[in-house]
């Protein structure tokens, strides 16, 4: 479970948390919501309510959740982003592909790194999409599962399938047969029919964690895009066997201008296009993004967080806090706060102290 917010002193926007599991149904046909507030209305609070939902043993969905106000999380580019929901989706195989895109662009990447990106480079350089179709049936592979529009999209997702259900011996065997003068078993020869198991742990390949090294703007726009291409190859993939996944972005007017373009020129956009079908994303935020000029408000749900009402007031303080004062207006303390939850903790914590006993060293003071 999260350490977002204690469910023992939740109260309040129960509407907004049903409407968010109404998001999770399958038949639901919006898929973002944007939750906008100002300060200390209790965005976070609901965020956390909602990944622990998540995470309930019974319910057992994916759910990331990217604060943008925590220093401790590196959010601030497509780089820092995408590899902090992977880290957080916890789901390794599904990406080693992209692991050894960035570590082959960063530090020095293993021989199989190294192998399977030249694999990659040499699907690309060496066949068309039909004829990539046609490896596909070739090898017994439904072409149509595969993600991405592009070549190179259509190649990464080739290798990273076959990978997955360890095909690759037959796609590398093929394209052996149907290009005879490269060689493509270069740094692959584990998968060679005759070639011993490797160890088990050998499936998962680890991200270096390394900076990208690029040459020029044009060589930085192009590693980008192998490299959102394969994350959202494998995201799809990940979203197809464990739908739905949750995305949790927090305090939207901290986010830097990088990590805001990939969210709207990447993930969303992909999302509109229905790429990243059964993918639920939340945003709250003092301000929520405009996305008027992605034209998607056919899935997208906006509300915003009201005060607390005399009732929930009196309920958080009496059955919530346990602070019962002979007394207290309960008008006066809903004027007072604004109904605010932040400024309310701040009084019930207040009325907590100055009702405390003393230790007993000051009794004869």
């Amino acid at each position: 479970m999260s350490n977002i917010y204690n469910p023992a002193l939740f109260v309040n926007q129960e509407r907004k948390f049903l409407g968010f599991q109404k998001l999770l149904r399958p038949e639901t046909r919006q898929a973002v919501m944007l939750v906008q507030a100002t300060k200390d209305m209790g965005k976070t609070w609901l965020a956390g309510r909602m990944q622990d939902h998540c995470l309930e043993p019974t319910i057992n969905l994916p759910a990331v959740y990217v604060d943008f106000r925590n220093p401790k999380q590196d959010h601030h580019d497509f780089l820092g982003l995408i590899r902090l929901i992977r880290q957080q989706l916890g789901q390794p195989a599904y990406f080693n592909q992209l692991n050894e895109i960035i570590n082959s662009y960063s530090d020095a990447a293993g021989t199989a790194v190294s192998g399977l990106g030249l694999l990659r480079q040499n699907i690309v350089a060496s066949f068309n999409l039909d004829e990539i179709r046609g490896i596909c049936l070739d090898i017994t592979i439904n072409y149509e599962e595969l993600s991405g529009e592009t070549l190179s999209a259509r190649a990464i997702s080739l290798v990273a399938y076959c990978q997955r259900r360890q095909v690759l011996t037959m796609l590398i065997t093929r394209c052996a047969e149907l290009r005879a003068h490269l060689n493509w078993w270069d740094g692959l020869e584990m998968y060679q029919a005759n070639a011993p198991a490797p160890p088990t742990n050998a499936a998962i390949t680890e991200d270096n964690l390394g900076i990208l090294h690029t040459d020029s703007a044009a060589d930085q726009t192009r590693i980008e895009r192998q490299i959102n291409d394969a994350f959202f190859t494998a995201l799809a993939e990940l979203v197809a066997d464990r739908a739905p996944i949750v995305l949790l972005f927090d305090s939207y007017e901290a986010i830097k201008p990088d990590a805001d373009r990939w969210l709207r020129q990447e993930l969303l956009t992909r999302l509109r296009d229905s790429q990243l079908s059964e993918l639920v994303i939340i945003i709250t935020g003092r301000q929520t993004p405009d996305l008027s000029d992605l034209n998607m408000s056919n899935l997208l749900v906006k509300t915003q967080l009201e005060p607390f009402d005399e009732a929930i007031v009196r309920e958080y303080f009496e059955e919530r806090r346990n602070v019962v004062i002979d007394g207290l207006d309960w008008r006066t303390i809903l004027v007072t706060s604004g109904g605010v939850p932040g400024a309310l903790a701040m009084m019930a914590d207040h009325a907590m102290a100055t009702t405390s006993a003393d230790d007993d060293f000051f009794s004869d003071l």
